[in-house]
């Protein structure tokens, strides 16, 4: 399964959960809220009940056994508003009292009054008004022994609503009401199976906008994966031109820029591999083209086979060899084969054998060497790989200057390194290239070109010597006019 459908399908499936879960938690909050609605409703109409009951208690001489239980049913049963309490708002008149409310109270309201407002509730046909309409659930009240006075018989009267009706901040009697905890009516069914209708319509309408929104995102998200995978499919072919135009600064982008680094660093690997095989093939031709010229110019008889003959062909025949054996180095240092063997040296008596070493060719190039240390210097390293590094920096030197000309070898010790510059006159490099002479067979299109049988393979074994010392070495400008070549080694620790 690809990674698009992967992710297509992770969408749905987490929209969907989240979806069902969201909307079984707002139909069960919806349930409960219209429960608690109903309750309060309940509540609100046992409130105003308590106030009514709490008159008509007053009225009666602050005693139920002046109320018919006749009288407590029928205001528990047919109870729509407050109406024994005598309200006045300034000089404007209430409507005048239900006669159902004289007939509790016992007063005659006179027979023009009872023309005027037709029979109580209770007489009325009940062919034309029915039943007396309870309004709310089964209610009933109790005094405060505990015994009901009217309404309906509770079994359970701990689980019921309650309200107290207080006259003068007494508790006189309690109202008990039962709750509702289902709503059966089918008008309360029919609203409640349209909600679950309509949830299942906003359900499938919202799964429907997940579905378009998780492909585009999809899609979206892995356009630039698409992008790298493409990236590494032109390096695996070997084109390591190709580049992305992607400006993202997320996870990906970092993986854009390093895919465009690998690329780069691939494409200069292969030119460098490239131009390594011409450097090496060209350096390897010189002297077997002039091996093979001179052998066959003594075979034809046109030179003479004598010690000088022989002295040429030994001197191309060493040329090789040197290339061969620089190689060699230069291939051990890079794989880390070199073996090195650390203790604590004089580095300014390694210094003097060396020069002491190479006295010969420096006097043949007619170079004048300034080296003055009395102090001993004391690092860590490997004695003859140090000598090794120094005889290539000090012949790199002698090769490339003009003669007659001078080298300075200074040693500064900072802190806890020591600083080894090497100094010497004109030709000089550009500071652009200095870095580069670092690099195997680098050549220059400057004067200072190469002027003996090397292949330019000894500042490159130095680098790798250096670095397994823990140093650095560098190249710059000389203030004497040629090239200053610094290499920093750190200090033997005290112990």
């Amino acid at each position: 399964m690809k990674i698009s459908q992967k992710l297509f399908l992770a969408f749905i499936g987490l929209t969907s959960i989240v979806l069902i879960a969201t909307l079984s938690l707002a139909r069960w909050s919806f349930d409960q809220g219209f429960v608690n609605y109903i309750h309060s409703l309940e509540e609100e109409r046992l409130h105003t009940l308590s106030n009514s009951f709490s008159s008509l208690y007053g009225q009666s001489g602050q005693s139920w056994d002046n109320v018919s239980v006749q009288q407590l049913n029928t205001l528990l049963r047919v109870f729509s508003a407050d109406p024994l309490k005598l309200v006045t708002n300034g000089d404007r008149k209430l409507p005048p009292r239900p006669l159902f409310v004289d007939a509790i109270k016992g007063v005659d309201s006179g027979p023009e009054e009872r023309v005027r407002r037709g029979p109580p509730p209770h007489l009325r046909d009940a062919r034309k008004a029915g039943p007396p309409r309870r309004l709310g659930p089964p209610t009933s009240i109790y005094n405060p022994a505990g015994e009901r006075l009217a309404g309906d018989a509770f079994d359970d009267i701990d689980g019921s609503i309650s309200m107290p009706v207080l006259y003068n901040d007494e508790v006189v009697a309690t109202l008990y009401s039962n709750p509702i905890f289902e709503v059966n009516s089918i008008s309360a069914k029919a609203f409640a199976k349209q909600q679950i209708w309509t949830s299942i319509w906003i359900g499938l309408l919202c799964l429907s906008l997940a579905i378009i929104i998780s492909w585009l995102l999809a899609r979206v998200l892995l356009m630039p994966v698409r992008e790298v995978v493409k990236g590494i499919s032109h390096l695996s072919k070997g084109n390591y031109s190709e580049r992305f135009n992607l400006d993202r600064q997320d996870e990906l982008g970092l993986l854009m820029n390093d895919i465009d680094h690998l690329a780069v660093t691939l494409e200069n690997t292969r030119s460098a591999k490239n131009r390594w095989f011409a450097d090496i093939s060209h350096e390897l031709r010189t002297p077997l083209s002039i091996l093979c010229g001179e052998i066959d110019a003594i075979k034809a008889g046109i030179r003479p086979f004598n010690q000088q003959q022989l002295t040429s062909l030994e001197q191309e025949v060493m040329r090789i060899k040197h290339l061969v054996d620089d190689l060699y180095q230069l291939s051990l240092s890079d794989v880390g084969g070199l073996k090195y063997q650390f203790e604590s040296l004089n580095i300014t008596q390694c210094i003097n054998e060396t020069l002491l070493s190479l006295e010969d060719k420096i006097s043949e190039k007619d170079i004048a060497v300034s080296f003055t240390a009395d102090e001993p210097i004391f690092i860590t390293g490997d004695a003859m790989r140090l000598r090794q590094l120094l005889a290539n920096v000090i012949l790199n030197s002698v090769a490339y200057t003009d003669s007659p000309g001078r080298l300075s070898i200074d040693l500064i010790t900072e802190k806890e390194r020591l600083l080894i510059v090497f100094n010497d006159t004109k030709p000089s490099v550009d500071v652009s290239e200095c870095e580069l002479l670092f690099d195997p067979l680098h050549r220059q299109d400057s004067s200072r070109v190469r002027r003996n049988n090397g292949a330019g393979l000894g500042l490159t074994i130095s680098r790798n010597i250096v670095e397994a010392h823990e140093g650095l070495i560098s190249a710059r400008p000389s203030n004497l006019g040629g090239l200053c070549i610094e290499i920093v080694l750190p200090l033997q620790k005290e112990s």
